[in-house]
């Protein structure tokens, strides 16, 4: 691993540029696009810097606290508030305008994820969804039907339980990681619901309002009731293996899991799995999921942020994210790539996405502002100390309204 040094100009007089991200299965696909991007741009070398997901925000905050960060780097919706408000990284706003980027051709409740105080700070890249995975081979075997995809939460619950009654008392109806993970959990229940988590200000937690409360009430009594692998059983072994072993029959989970359920070396389930969307909660609503979604943004210590920029105006063309679709097989935020994304899920994986991706128009942006890791927290603690009966209903709802709000007031202050 390279060490976090600052960026600068070769003796070759090439102006070189560093480039982080945290995944290593998108390493061809970027390695593909900079290799065209340095064709054309002869005096630029980027130089890319893989580091594991666990280092990788560590790395990430030191060398940016300590003004050694990468010219580009990736971030995430968690995260993008504290550097955007520390002025860790800069705003693209003047360099959009310069550059007549048309932001809508993105992803829009992709695009809002990365704006702060009015001002766009990333172009966003690849993104996810919620969606529930059913195993086709299950419904099939014990004389399940298939539910209608345009479906509410009652005739989920209606299913689940018909489900219940069909299958061996080892595999349970569903499974998720929701009491763990806000963005495949609550977060997703709330925009069914059609609540909201933060206003639009960002200074008033909404925990506590009529329809967020209702999609509390929906999913944590799913969590805790015999329809849901066991809190035990799901911290023990994880939703994912559950369900690749055929242990589950439904699973509400990201879409950035489809590859490696579809890997026959990696999962029984493969091959025998459908995308579905997840049921709406309140009618009228038409939001199914939150979505989520990386940006590239620029070092405020880049002593090159003009040529940094130029490379995420081109990692961000029509051209260049249609082929990080194809050699990555995730979706990217150019609404013109839609159709590779789908074409090539079903050549490689069998799968049809559609639902995934029909989703994304009228989906609730994740919510964040600065210090989203630390409300976040609040969150799924008292969601998990509910399902587990340490604590109330109503006191999972009071101590979260209040954990929450704490912390954006310490924010705004």
């Amino acid at each position: 691993m390279m060490l976090f040094t600052a960026c600068s100009s070769k003796d070759d007089g090439k102006i070189e540029l560093r480039y982080s991200i945290w995944d290593n299965t998108h390493k061809e696909a970027i390695e593909t696009l900079i290799d065209g991007f340095e064709a054309e741009n002869p005096n630029i070398d980027i130089q890319l810097e893989v580091i594991s997901n666990g280092d990788y925000w560590t790395k990430m905050e030191t060398a940016a606290t300590g003004g050694s960060a990468p010219d580009v780097f990736w971030v995430d919706g968690r995260r993008f508030g504290n550097y955007a408000d520390n002025d860790l990284v800069l705003s693209l706003e003047d360099y959009i305008k310069e550059h007549n980027i048309d932001m809508s051709q993105y992803i829009e409740s992709v695009s809002r994820i990365y704006n702060f105080e009015g001002e766009q700070y990333a172009i966003p890249s690849f993104w996810g969804s919620t969606v529930l995975l059913i195993n086709t081979n299950l419904m099939e075997e014990y004389g399940i039907e298939r539910p209608n995809k345009d479906w509410n939460w009652e005739e989920m619950i209606a299913w689940l339980e018909d489900a219940k009654s069909k299958l061996p008392e080892d595999v349970d109806p569903f499974t998720s990681s929701a009491a763990q993970f806000t963005q495949i959990g609550i977060f997703n229940e709330i925009a069914m619901a059609g609540g909201k988590v933060l206003n639009e200000d960002k200074t008033k937690a909404l925990i506590d309002t009529p329809e967020t409360i209702e999609a509390y009430k929906k999913l944590t009594d799913l969590l805790k009731s015999d329809l849901h692998t066991s809190f035990e059983e799901t911290i023990e072994l994880g939703p994912t293996a559950i369900f690749k072993s055929e242990k589950a029959l439904a699973y509400q989970c990201g879409i950035y899991l489809f590859l490696e359920l579809s890997d026959a070396e990696q999962a029984q389930i493969a091959g025998n799995f459908e995308v579905y969307p997840l049921p709406v909660i309140k009618e009228g609503t038409n939001s199914r999921t939150v979505i989520h979604g990386l940006g590239n943004v620029i070092s405020a210590n880049s002593k090159h942020p003009d040529e940094a920029f130029e490379f995420i105006k081109y990692m961000s063309t029509e051209e260049a994210m249609t082929t990080y679709t194809e050699l990555a097989l995730v979706p990217q935020s150019h609404k013109n790539v839609r159709p590779a994304y789908l074409d090539i899920m079903k050549e490689k994986t069998g799968l049809d996405v559609s639902s995934a991706y029909d989703i994304t128009e009228d989906a609730m942006p994740f919510p964040n502002s600065v210090q989203t890791e630390k409300w976040d927290k609040v969150i799924t603690d008292n969601i998990s100390a509910y399902v587990q009966d340490k604590i109330t209903f109503d006191e999972m709802i009071q101590n979260t309204q209040k954990g929450v709000q704490e912390i954006l007031d310490k924010e705004n202050q």
